[in-house]
This record gives C-alpha cells, sequence and structure tokens, in this order.
C-alpha cells in the first residue's frame, strides 16, 4: 500500500474519531445535565446512567456504603470492565446482601433488598436480572462506538433509508392522487345514478368531499408512519441515540395498546349512551307528534292550544334532550379524563358567559308566546316596524312588511315596547287599516266625512262589516286631523300594503273630483274672512242631509 493510501485512511480515521468523540460530548453533557448519575434526585434514589441507559437505580444503603457511594463505585467498576479485555459476558448471582450482577464473572453491583419498590411487585431478582440485560447492551454499544467504521457505515445507511424515504414520500403522492381520482369518479358515477328527488342527489357534493378528503387523510397518515419509522431506524444506527429510538417504539407501542384497550373499554358505556339518545329521540318525535294534534285542533290538553303548542314543543324537546344528555355524559368515551372535565368547564364557562342574554331572549319569547300579545297571521306595529307575524321564534320575532322585506326583532324588544295589534278587533284573518289626513277648517267636516267613506267604498278588498267610520283626532291651529278606519279580510302580507295603496289613491280621487285640496293651509296672519263654513254648506255634496226629525226644534 503507497504512503498516500495510508495517509488518507488514517485522515480518515481520524476525523471519524474527532467527529463521534464531539457527538458522544455534546450528548453526555446533555445527558449528565437532564439525568445526573452521581447525585440523587430528592426522593433518595440515584441512578447508575452509561452510554444514555439506565443500569440500575440506587434505593438503600448497603452495610456502611449510601445509595451515592453505591452507584459511583459500580459506574467505575463497569468503565474498567468496558476498558479491559473480555467477552461481555453478563450474569447475576444470589448473596447474603442481594443479588449480585456480575459482567465476565466479575461482580459489578449489587441489588439490595431495599433497591426494589415497596409499592410495586418488583422483586430484587427481577431488578437484576433486568440491569444485567441493560449491562450486556452498555458494554456492546461501548465497543461499538470504538469502531468509527461502524459510524460510517450507519451514516451510509441512513443516507440509503433518506432516499428511500423520499422516494416512498413521492410515491405515496402520486398513488393517493390516482385513489382520490378513481374514488370520486366511481362515487359520482354512483350518485349520477340515484333518483333525482333522491336524498344521494341532495348531499352528491358534501358525499363527494368526504370521499376526496378521506384519501387524503389516508395519504397523510401512512406518510407520517413512514417518516416515523425512517426517525426511528436512523436513530437505531447510532449508539448514542439507540436508546432513544427504542424509547420512541415502547412508547408509541404502549400509545397504540391503550388507545386499544381505551376503544375496548369505552364499548360498553357507549351502547348504553346511544340506548339513551335513541329513547330520547323517540321521546321527542312522540312528543312532537302530540303537539301536532294540538296544533291542528285534533286535540285539547288543558292551557295547551294550538297558539302555544309550538313553543311547547320546542321547549320539552329542548328539555328532554338536556335530560338525556346529562344522563348519558358520564357513559361516554372519555368523560372520567380531566381534559373532557377541563373541556366541558371551559364550555360551560363559555355558555354561562355568553348565554346571559341569550336566556333573555328565551325568556321573553316564551313570554310572548303565553300571554298571547302575538299570534302567526296578525298584522302588528312594533316601534316604527309593521307586518304580518310570520313566526314566533324562542330568539325572535319575524314580521314581513308586504314590501318584500321580512324584519327579525330580538324578544326583548318586542316585550319592552308597546305592541299595535291590528288584527284583533275582527274575526279571522283580517287587519285593521287606518288612513290619516288633515283638512283645513274651510272644509266642512260633514263633506269630509262623507268623502272618505266614499273613498273606502271604492276598494273592494275593504271590508263592508263592520262599517268603515271616520273619527276626527285633533283639532290644530290650522287644520282638523281626519283617521278613515276600515276593516281589510286581506291573509298575506302583501295584500295589507296594496291595499293601503289603493285607499290612498281613492281618497286623493274623491278629493280631486269633488275640488277639496288636502293641503292644509299654513298662514302668518288672520285672513280678511274667517274661516268658517256656513250652515248652508254643511251638507254640500256628496255630504246627504238626514231627514229633519219631528222632534226637530226646526220642525
Amino acid at each position: 500500500m503507497s504512503i498516500t493510501a495510508i495517509s488518507v485512511t488514517q485522515f480518515v480515521r481520524a476525523r471519524s474519531r474527532w467527529l463521534l468523540a464531539a457527538c458522544t460530548f455534546v450528548l453526555v453533557c446533555a445527558n449528565v445535565l437532564m439525568n445526573p448519575s452521581h447525585a440523587a434526585d430528592g426522593s433518595g434514589e440515584v441512578p447508575l446512567i452509561m452510554g444514555n441507559r439506565t443500569i440500575h437505580v440506587f434505593r438503600a444503603s448497603l452495610g456502611a456504603f449510601t445509595a451515592e457511594e453505591r452507584s459511583e463505585g459500580a459506574r467505575q467498576r463497569i468503565a474498567s470492565a468496558i476498558e479491559g479485555a473480555g467477552e461481555g459476558w453478563t450474569s447475576v448471582k444470589a448473596s447474603d446482601q442481594g443479588v449480585m450482577v456480575l459482567l465476565d464473572a466479575k461482580p459489578m453491583f449489587t441489588v439490595a433488598n431495599g433497591d426494589a419498590r415497596k409499592l410495586s411487585s418488583e422483586t430484587p431478582e427481577d431488578i437484576a436480572n433486568n440491569a444485567s440485560r441493560v449491562l450486556q447492551k452498555v458494554w456492546s454499544e461501548a465497543r461499538e462506538s470504538r469502531d468509527p467504521q461502524v459510524a460510517l457505515f450507519a451514516a451510509a445507511k441512513v443516507a440509503l433509508a433518506a432516499f428511500l424515504l423520499a422516494v416512498a414520500l413521492a410515491l405515496i403522492v402520486k398513488i393517493s392522487r390516482l385513489i382520490r381520482s378513481a374514488v370520486t369518479a366511481r362515487v359520482s358515477e354512483r350518485l349520477n345514478a340515484l333518483p333525482v328527488a333522491g336524498l344521494g342527489s341532495k348531499i352528491a357534493s358534501l358525499l363527494l368531499g368526504i370521499a376526496s378528503r378521506s384519501c387524503v387523510l389516508l395519504a397523510w397518515l401512512l406518510s407520517m408512519m413512514v417518516v416515523f419509522v425512517f426517525i426511528t431506524y436512523s436513530l437505531e444506527q447510532f449508539v448514542l441515540t439507540r436508546p432513544i429510538a427504542e424509547g420512541l417504539s415502547q412508547k408509541l407501542g404502549n400509545l397504540l395498546i391503550q388507545s386499544l384497550n381505551s376503544m375496548a373499554g369505552s364499548i360498553p358505556g357507549l351502547v348504553i349512551a346511544v340506548g339513551i339518545f335513541l329513547a330520547a329521540w323517540i321521546a321527542t318525535q312522540i312528543s312532537s307528534e302530540v303537539f301536532n294534534h294540538v296544533s291542528s285542533g285534533q286535540l285539547k290538553i288543558g292551557m295547551l292550544d294550538a297558539h302555544t303548542a309550538p313553543a311547547t314543543r320546542r321547549i320539552a324537546n329542548a328539555s328532554l334532550w338536556l335530560f338525556a344528555l346529562a344522563m348519558a355524559y358520564p357513559y361516554l368515551p372519555g368523560a372520567q379524563t380531566e381534559a373532557f372535565k377541563g373541556l366541558s368547564v371551559i364550555l360551560g364557562l363559555m355558555v354561562s358567559i355568553g348565554a346571559s342574554g341569550l336566556i333573555g331572549q328565551v325568556a321573553s319569547g316564551v313570554i310572548l308566546v303565553y300571554t298571547r300579545a302575538l299570534s302567526l297571521g296578525e298584522f302588528v306595529r312594533i316601534q316604527d316596524c309593521e307586518g304580518t307575524v310570520t313566526e314566533l321564534g324562542l330568539f325572535v320575532t319575524r314580521l314581513r312588511t308586504g314590501l318584500g322585506e321580512e324584519v327579525a326583532l330580538p324578544n326583548a324588544l318586542v316585550l319592552a315596547n308597546v305592541t299595535r295589534n291590528f288584527s284583533r278587533a275582527t274575526k279571522g284573518k283580517g287587519f285593521v287599516l287606518d288612513a290619516a289626513i288633515t283638512i283645513g277648517y274651510d272644509t266642512p267636516w260633514r263633506q269630509v266625512h262623507a268623502m272618505l267613506l266614499e273613498a273606502a267604498g271604492m276598494i273592494p278588498d275593504i271590508a263592508r262589516e263592520p262599517a268603515p267610520y271616520v273619527v276626527q283626532t285633533a283639532l290644530t291651529d290650522f287644520y282638523v286631523a281626519y283617521k278613515l278606519v276600515v276593516y281589510a279580510g286581506a291573509e298575506k302580507p302583501a295584500a295589507r300594503a296594496r291595499v293601503a295603496s289603493d285607499l290612498h289613491a281613492a281618497i286623493q280621487d274623491v278629493f280631486n273630483r269633488h275640488d277639496v285640496q288636502i293641503m292644509s293651509p299654513h298662514y302668518q296672519r288672520d285672513p280678511t274672512a274667517p274661516k268658517t263654513v256656513p250652515e248652508s254648506d254643511w251638507y254640500v255634496p256628496p255630504a246627504v242631509r238626514p231627514p229633519k226629525s219631528p222632534q226637530s226644534p226646526q220642525s
């Protein structure tokens, strides 16, 4: 072999040793900081850690030696044995003071009876056997760490594993796309074959989204599994990181076993919870049927009628579901865990903080229903909003104005304000409609009355019984305020707006026909002639003079 080749080989070996020594120094320093092997942790336990592995934990004194001294002596003996020649055979041997752990027939330390935890079922023999197995791993890994070729070979295997990981991830992405396209095409083909009016056609997009995202989820899970296998395999190739890989694999296995045991253990409780919810669903179905019969007038139960039945049904069904949830809560999977309890507390706080106004709205809605302040189909005015009541909900009351608008009023607002109901004076679906107008004092009031009644008679939708009538609501400084009150039998919200518009148009036509201006006069000084109506003009057409009664003074 040439001198150059020998120099390169020596350089590579030296460089590998320096790199391995640096990595060992960093990991050992971190290990010492995190798990000191020479000091007790405050509970009297002194772990013996070598090669990043815990061989044994000393808990008791043995003769004149404390747990710290026993740990330090064992560490020195093991280090000396590893540096020397030997085969690395470990064994255990019983003694008067406990069970000795031997390396190549040389005693390293003794597992005393006091080293076993009192609350557990472990024995000194079990602890010694486990320490013997760990000690053999420490000895073999220490010899392995001295060979730089092993580290280089491990790095080569990690590089090859990284290449295979990239190839596997690329294949997973490509195959998942193909499977996703095939599954969505198959699902779409099946959905297209369903009837147009069926449920499948209504939720076709939802089913396609579920199928597509399920394929994506499976691809992500498979990718994470491959990455985990790569990480554990890479860590296992090096002596210093091999315990970490073993710990990861063990924790994942324990987690899977624990999850399976939890799932199996939660099945009985889940069956009971499903039974409770099924019973609640059946009870709500029966309750809905009963209240539907009350709403349709087929059944009468105490104070319940068609007006109060819908709100009572919602309250009763909500109470049934809340009761079922309270009964099923202890049987839900994970209900006894601290995380579930913490989440329940957080949700309870959120509901209690944010539901103060919500409960007020519900209480207001219940009061509105049971006091019969409003009913469906009635025409009402609340503040500046007027329209037909289309919904009496637990939270809002909805009005349809008939002009293409729907007004949603919070129940607390409705309860706190005056409600003018225009549908209680007549039976059926009718309502009261009024038209206000102001006319000057120089127009006879009898003529104004007659013209307003004539305008009301021109609208077919205005009821003849009860008959329309006119009232004078105010005598102001410059004019008289009149109000025409009529009854209409329209059932739809839009009909009221149309009837009101037709009535206003008819009033204009009648007043124009009789040459009476609707614009009320305003002036800044007294007129030259008094603004009075002579008695001869009291019955100007279309006003009709009533027949003279015999008891009249003018007869």
